[in-house]
């Protein structure tokens, strides 16, 4: 029957699909997102640095 065929094709895309996500998890922890929140969160540090020392 067709029922056969269909456990290997759902292990195959159960497994592409775990590829996809650890590759997605991967890219947001080290990737371009990261570098670009840590670029935002110098900036901000820097702006409130200034703003601290004009007011003195």
């Amino acid at each position: 029957m067709i029922s056969d065929n269909l456990l290997p094709i759902a292990i195959f895309v159960f497994i592409i699909m775990m590829i996809g996500l650890v590759l997605t998890l991967m890219e947001f922890r080290y990737g371009a997102p990261k570098r670009q929140q840590d670029q935002a969160d110098s900036n901000a540090n820097a702006v409130g640095k200034e703003k601290t020392s004009q007011e003195v």
